[in-house]
């Protein structure tokens, strides 16, 4: 065999191997290069739709008043010819108009058909935060505005229009935040715009809005309104199907521009955000309401700015905390924008005795667990006096007893033997901290009363070394004191003469 024959040879065995490999890879290949070319086109079309078509579609897809969504599978779903044309050639008789250029617009066919793959896949959220980051804020939870005008005509509907202006009135200023501007609902809040709602009684509903409901971010409005505002809100989603039935309904404010190298417009973002989102719970300035006084010293001191977004974005983390999750709802620069307004309070800020609120002080474990209804506690005589025990008075408070204070106050020689550890953190739920000595033992420690902790503690998060002194109670370890080895803070829980430190 000459070597042009064994050439031949070897080719001919490389091609039959190398064909029916490349036949085999081409499917992926192919599919790899679809993905990336759509992954190109969704990406370039994102900055057409944020600088040309945001302002009336919402910066997310979310649709602005009688301007559509774009978020929603049955335009996902569309075809290809549908979404074009409109694109292309507009709607007839809406404000949608023709974007080609043959029709005096400013896309061409690539384009137009970068916008249609954007439609078919992008991830929503993602354009809100690309146009968040070009200074275009989104309505997001948006408080629409209500002209005299608009309500003279709802109050000119029906001899109780004036009580049904006053309740869209006052729903547009504090409920569309979790229920929608149409009361379409979100996952903060229910529908609020349907005939299920409407055919409950006037009673009920009022019951609602005056008390909340346990367990949900509905929290009670009757210390935010007067029973006579409560009712006119009533009266509004009672009939709220009467007003729209004449084409009167509640618009979203529209996207604003904002310059994020202006820290005054920032500022004035989160201000406005503040004012809008979080008042309602937290109380104008942060003064404190239903949730807590964030104006004050204890919580901007103890907080850093990553903590505080970590709340917004995560929400509330205490058990029964109606403060709900942000992270889908807001973007990164109104989050932001938001924890700046916050911070530059710090300076002023006042000490708040206790910012969290009296409702929402600690109590003992046994008087926060759910009550056994059948098993009653049949009162044994108590003296009505302010007794612990009874008719016992060796449990008396005040200055008829010595020593007999509760037993967060027992002396050091009530308490078991004083024990020194070190060692690693494993976890910090509430106030609950687990952690593991050098010798491997699985230990957990109580860190003083929840709201206590919330306010006080120290940062301490797993992998963290650690030293404590504390002493074994009846049914858990408490702590003197526990220094944070890696950052360096140390936290005293208890006096010297072994007084918790939160009594004082």
């Amino acid at each position: 065999m000459n070597k042009y024959t064994f050439t031949s040879a070897i080719t001919l065995l490389l091609l039959i191997i190398i064909l029916p490999v490349y036949a085999y890879l081409e499917p992926f290949r192919m599919e790899k290069a679809q993905i990336e070319l759509r992954e190109e086109f969704v990406s370039d079309a994102a900055v057409l739709y944020v600088q040309n078509c945001a302002v009336c579609h919402g910066a997310s897809g979310e649709g602005i008043g009688a301007m559509p969504a774009l978020d929603n599978d049955g335009l996902r779903t569309a075809d290809y010819d549908f979404l074009y044309k409109t694109i292309a050639r507009g709607r007839y008789d809406t404000a949608m108009a023709g974007w080609h250029m043959d029709e005096g617009g400013s896309f061409n066919d690539y384009q137009i058909d970068e916008l249609i793959a954007m439609i078919r896949y992008v991830d929503w959220p993602q354009v809100g935060e690309l146009a968040a980051a070009q200074g275009l804020i989104p309505p997001t939870l948006p408080v629409p505005e209500v002209d005299e005008a608009f309500l003279a005509e709802v109050t000119a509907l029906d001899p109780d229009g004036a009580v049904w202006a006053e309740g869209m009135q006052l729903f547009a200023n504090n409920c569309t935040i979790c229920h929608g501007v149409n009361g379409e609902g979100s996952d903060l809040g229910a529908p609020l715009n349907t005939p299920e709602l409407r055919a409950q009684e006037a009673t009920a509903v009022t019951n609602t809005i005056t008390n909340g409901v346990p367990g949900t971010a509905m929290v009670a409005w009757d210390n935010a309104l007067t029973p006579t505002e409560i009712e006119s809100i009533v009266s509004f989603l009672q009939n709220w199907d009467i007003i729209e039935g004449q084409g009167l309904a509640l618009t979203p404010p529209e996207p604003i521009q904002i310059d994020l190298n202006n820290p005054e417009e920032v500022l004035a973002l989160g201000e406005h955000l503040f004012a809008t989102v979080c008042a309602t719970c937290h109380g104008e300035e942060g003064s404190g309401g239903t949730g807590p006084a964030l104006n004050s010293q204890q919580i901007l001191t103890r907080n850093t700015d990553e903590q505080i977004l970590n709340t917004i974005i995560n929400g509330g983390h205490r058990p029964n905390s109606t403060m709900p999750a942000f992270g889908d709802r807001l973007t990164m620069v109104e989050m932001e924008a938001l924890v700046e307004y916050i911070r530059a309070w710090e300076p002023t800020a006042p000490v708040v005795e206790n910012p969290r609120g009296t409702a929402q002080g600690g109590g003992p474990p046994w008087l926060r667990a759910t009550p056994d209804a059948e098993n009653p506690i049949a009162p044994q005589g108590g003296q009505g006096q302010g007794y612990r025990g009874g008719a016992n008075p060796d449990f008396q408070r005040g200055n008829q007893g010595q020593g007999q204070n509760d037993q967060s106050q027992a002396a050091p020689e009530t308490m078991g033997p004083t024990v020194h550890l070190s060692g690693v953190v494993v976890s910090v739920n509430e106030n609950l901290l687990a952690f593991q000595t050098a010798d491997g033992a699985a230990l957990a420690a109580m860190l003083g009363p929840p709201w206590f902790w919330s306010e006080n503690g120290i940062p301490l998060n797993p992998g963290d070394q650690i030293e404590l002194e504390g002493f074994e109670s009846p049914d858990h370890m408490e702590l003197n004191w526990i220094v944070n080895l890696t950052t360096g803070e140390r936290l005293d829980l208890r006096t010297p003469d072994g007084m918790p430190v939160w009594n004082n």
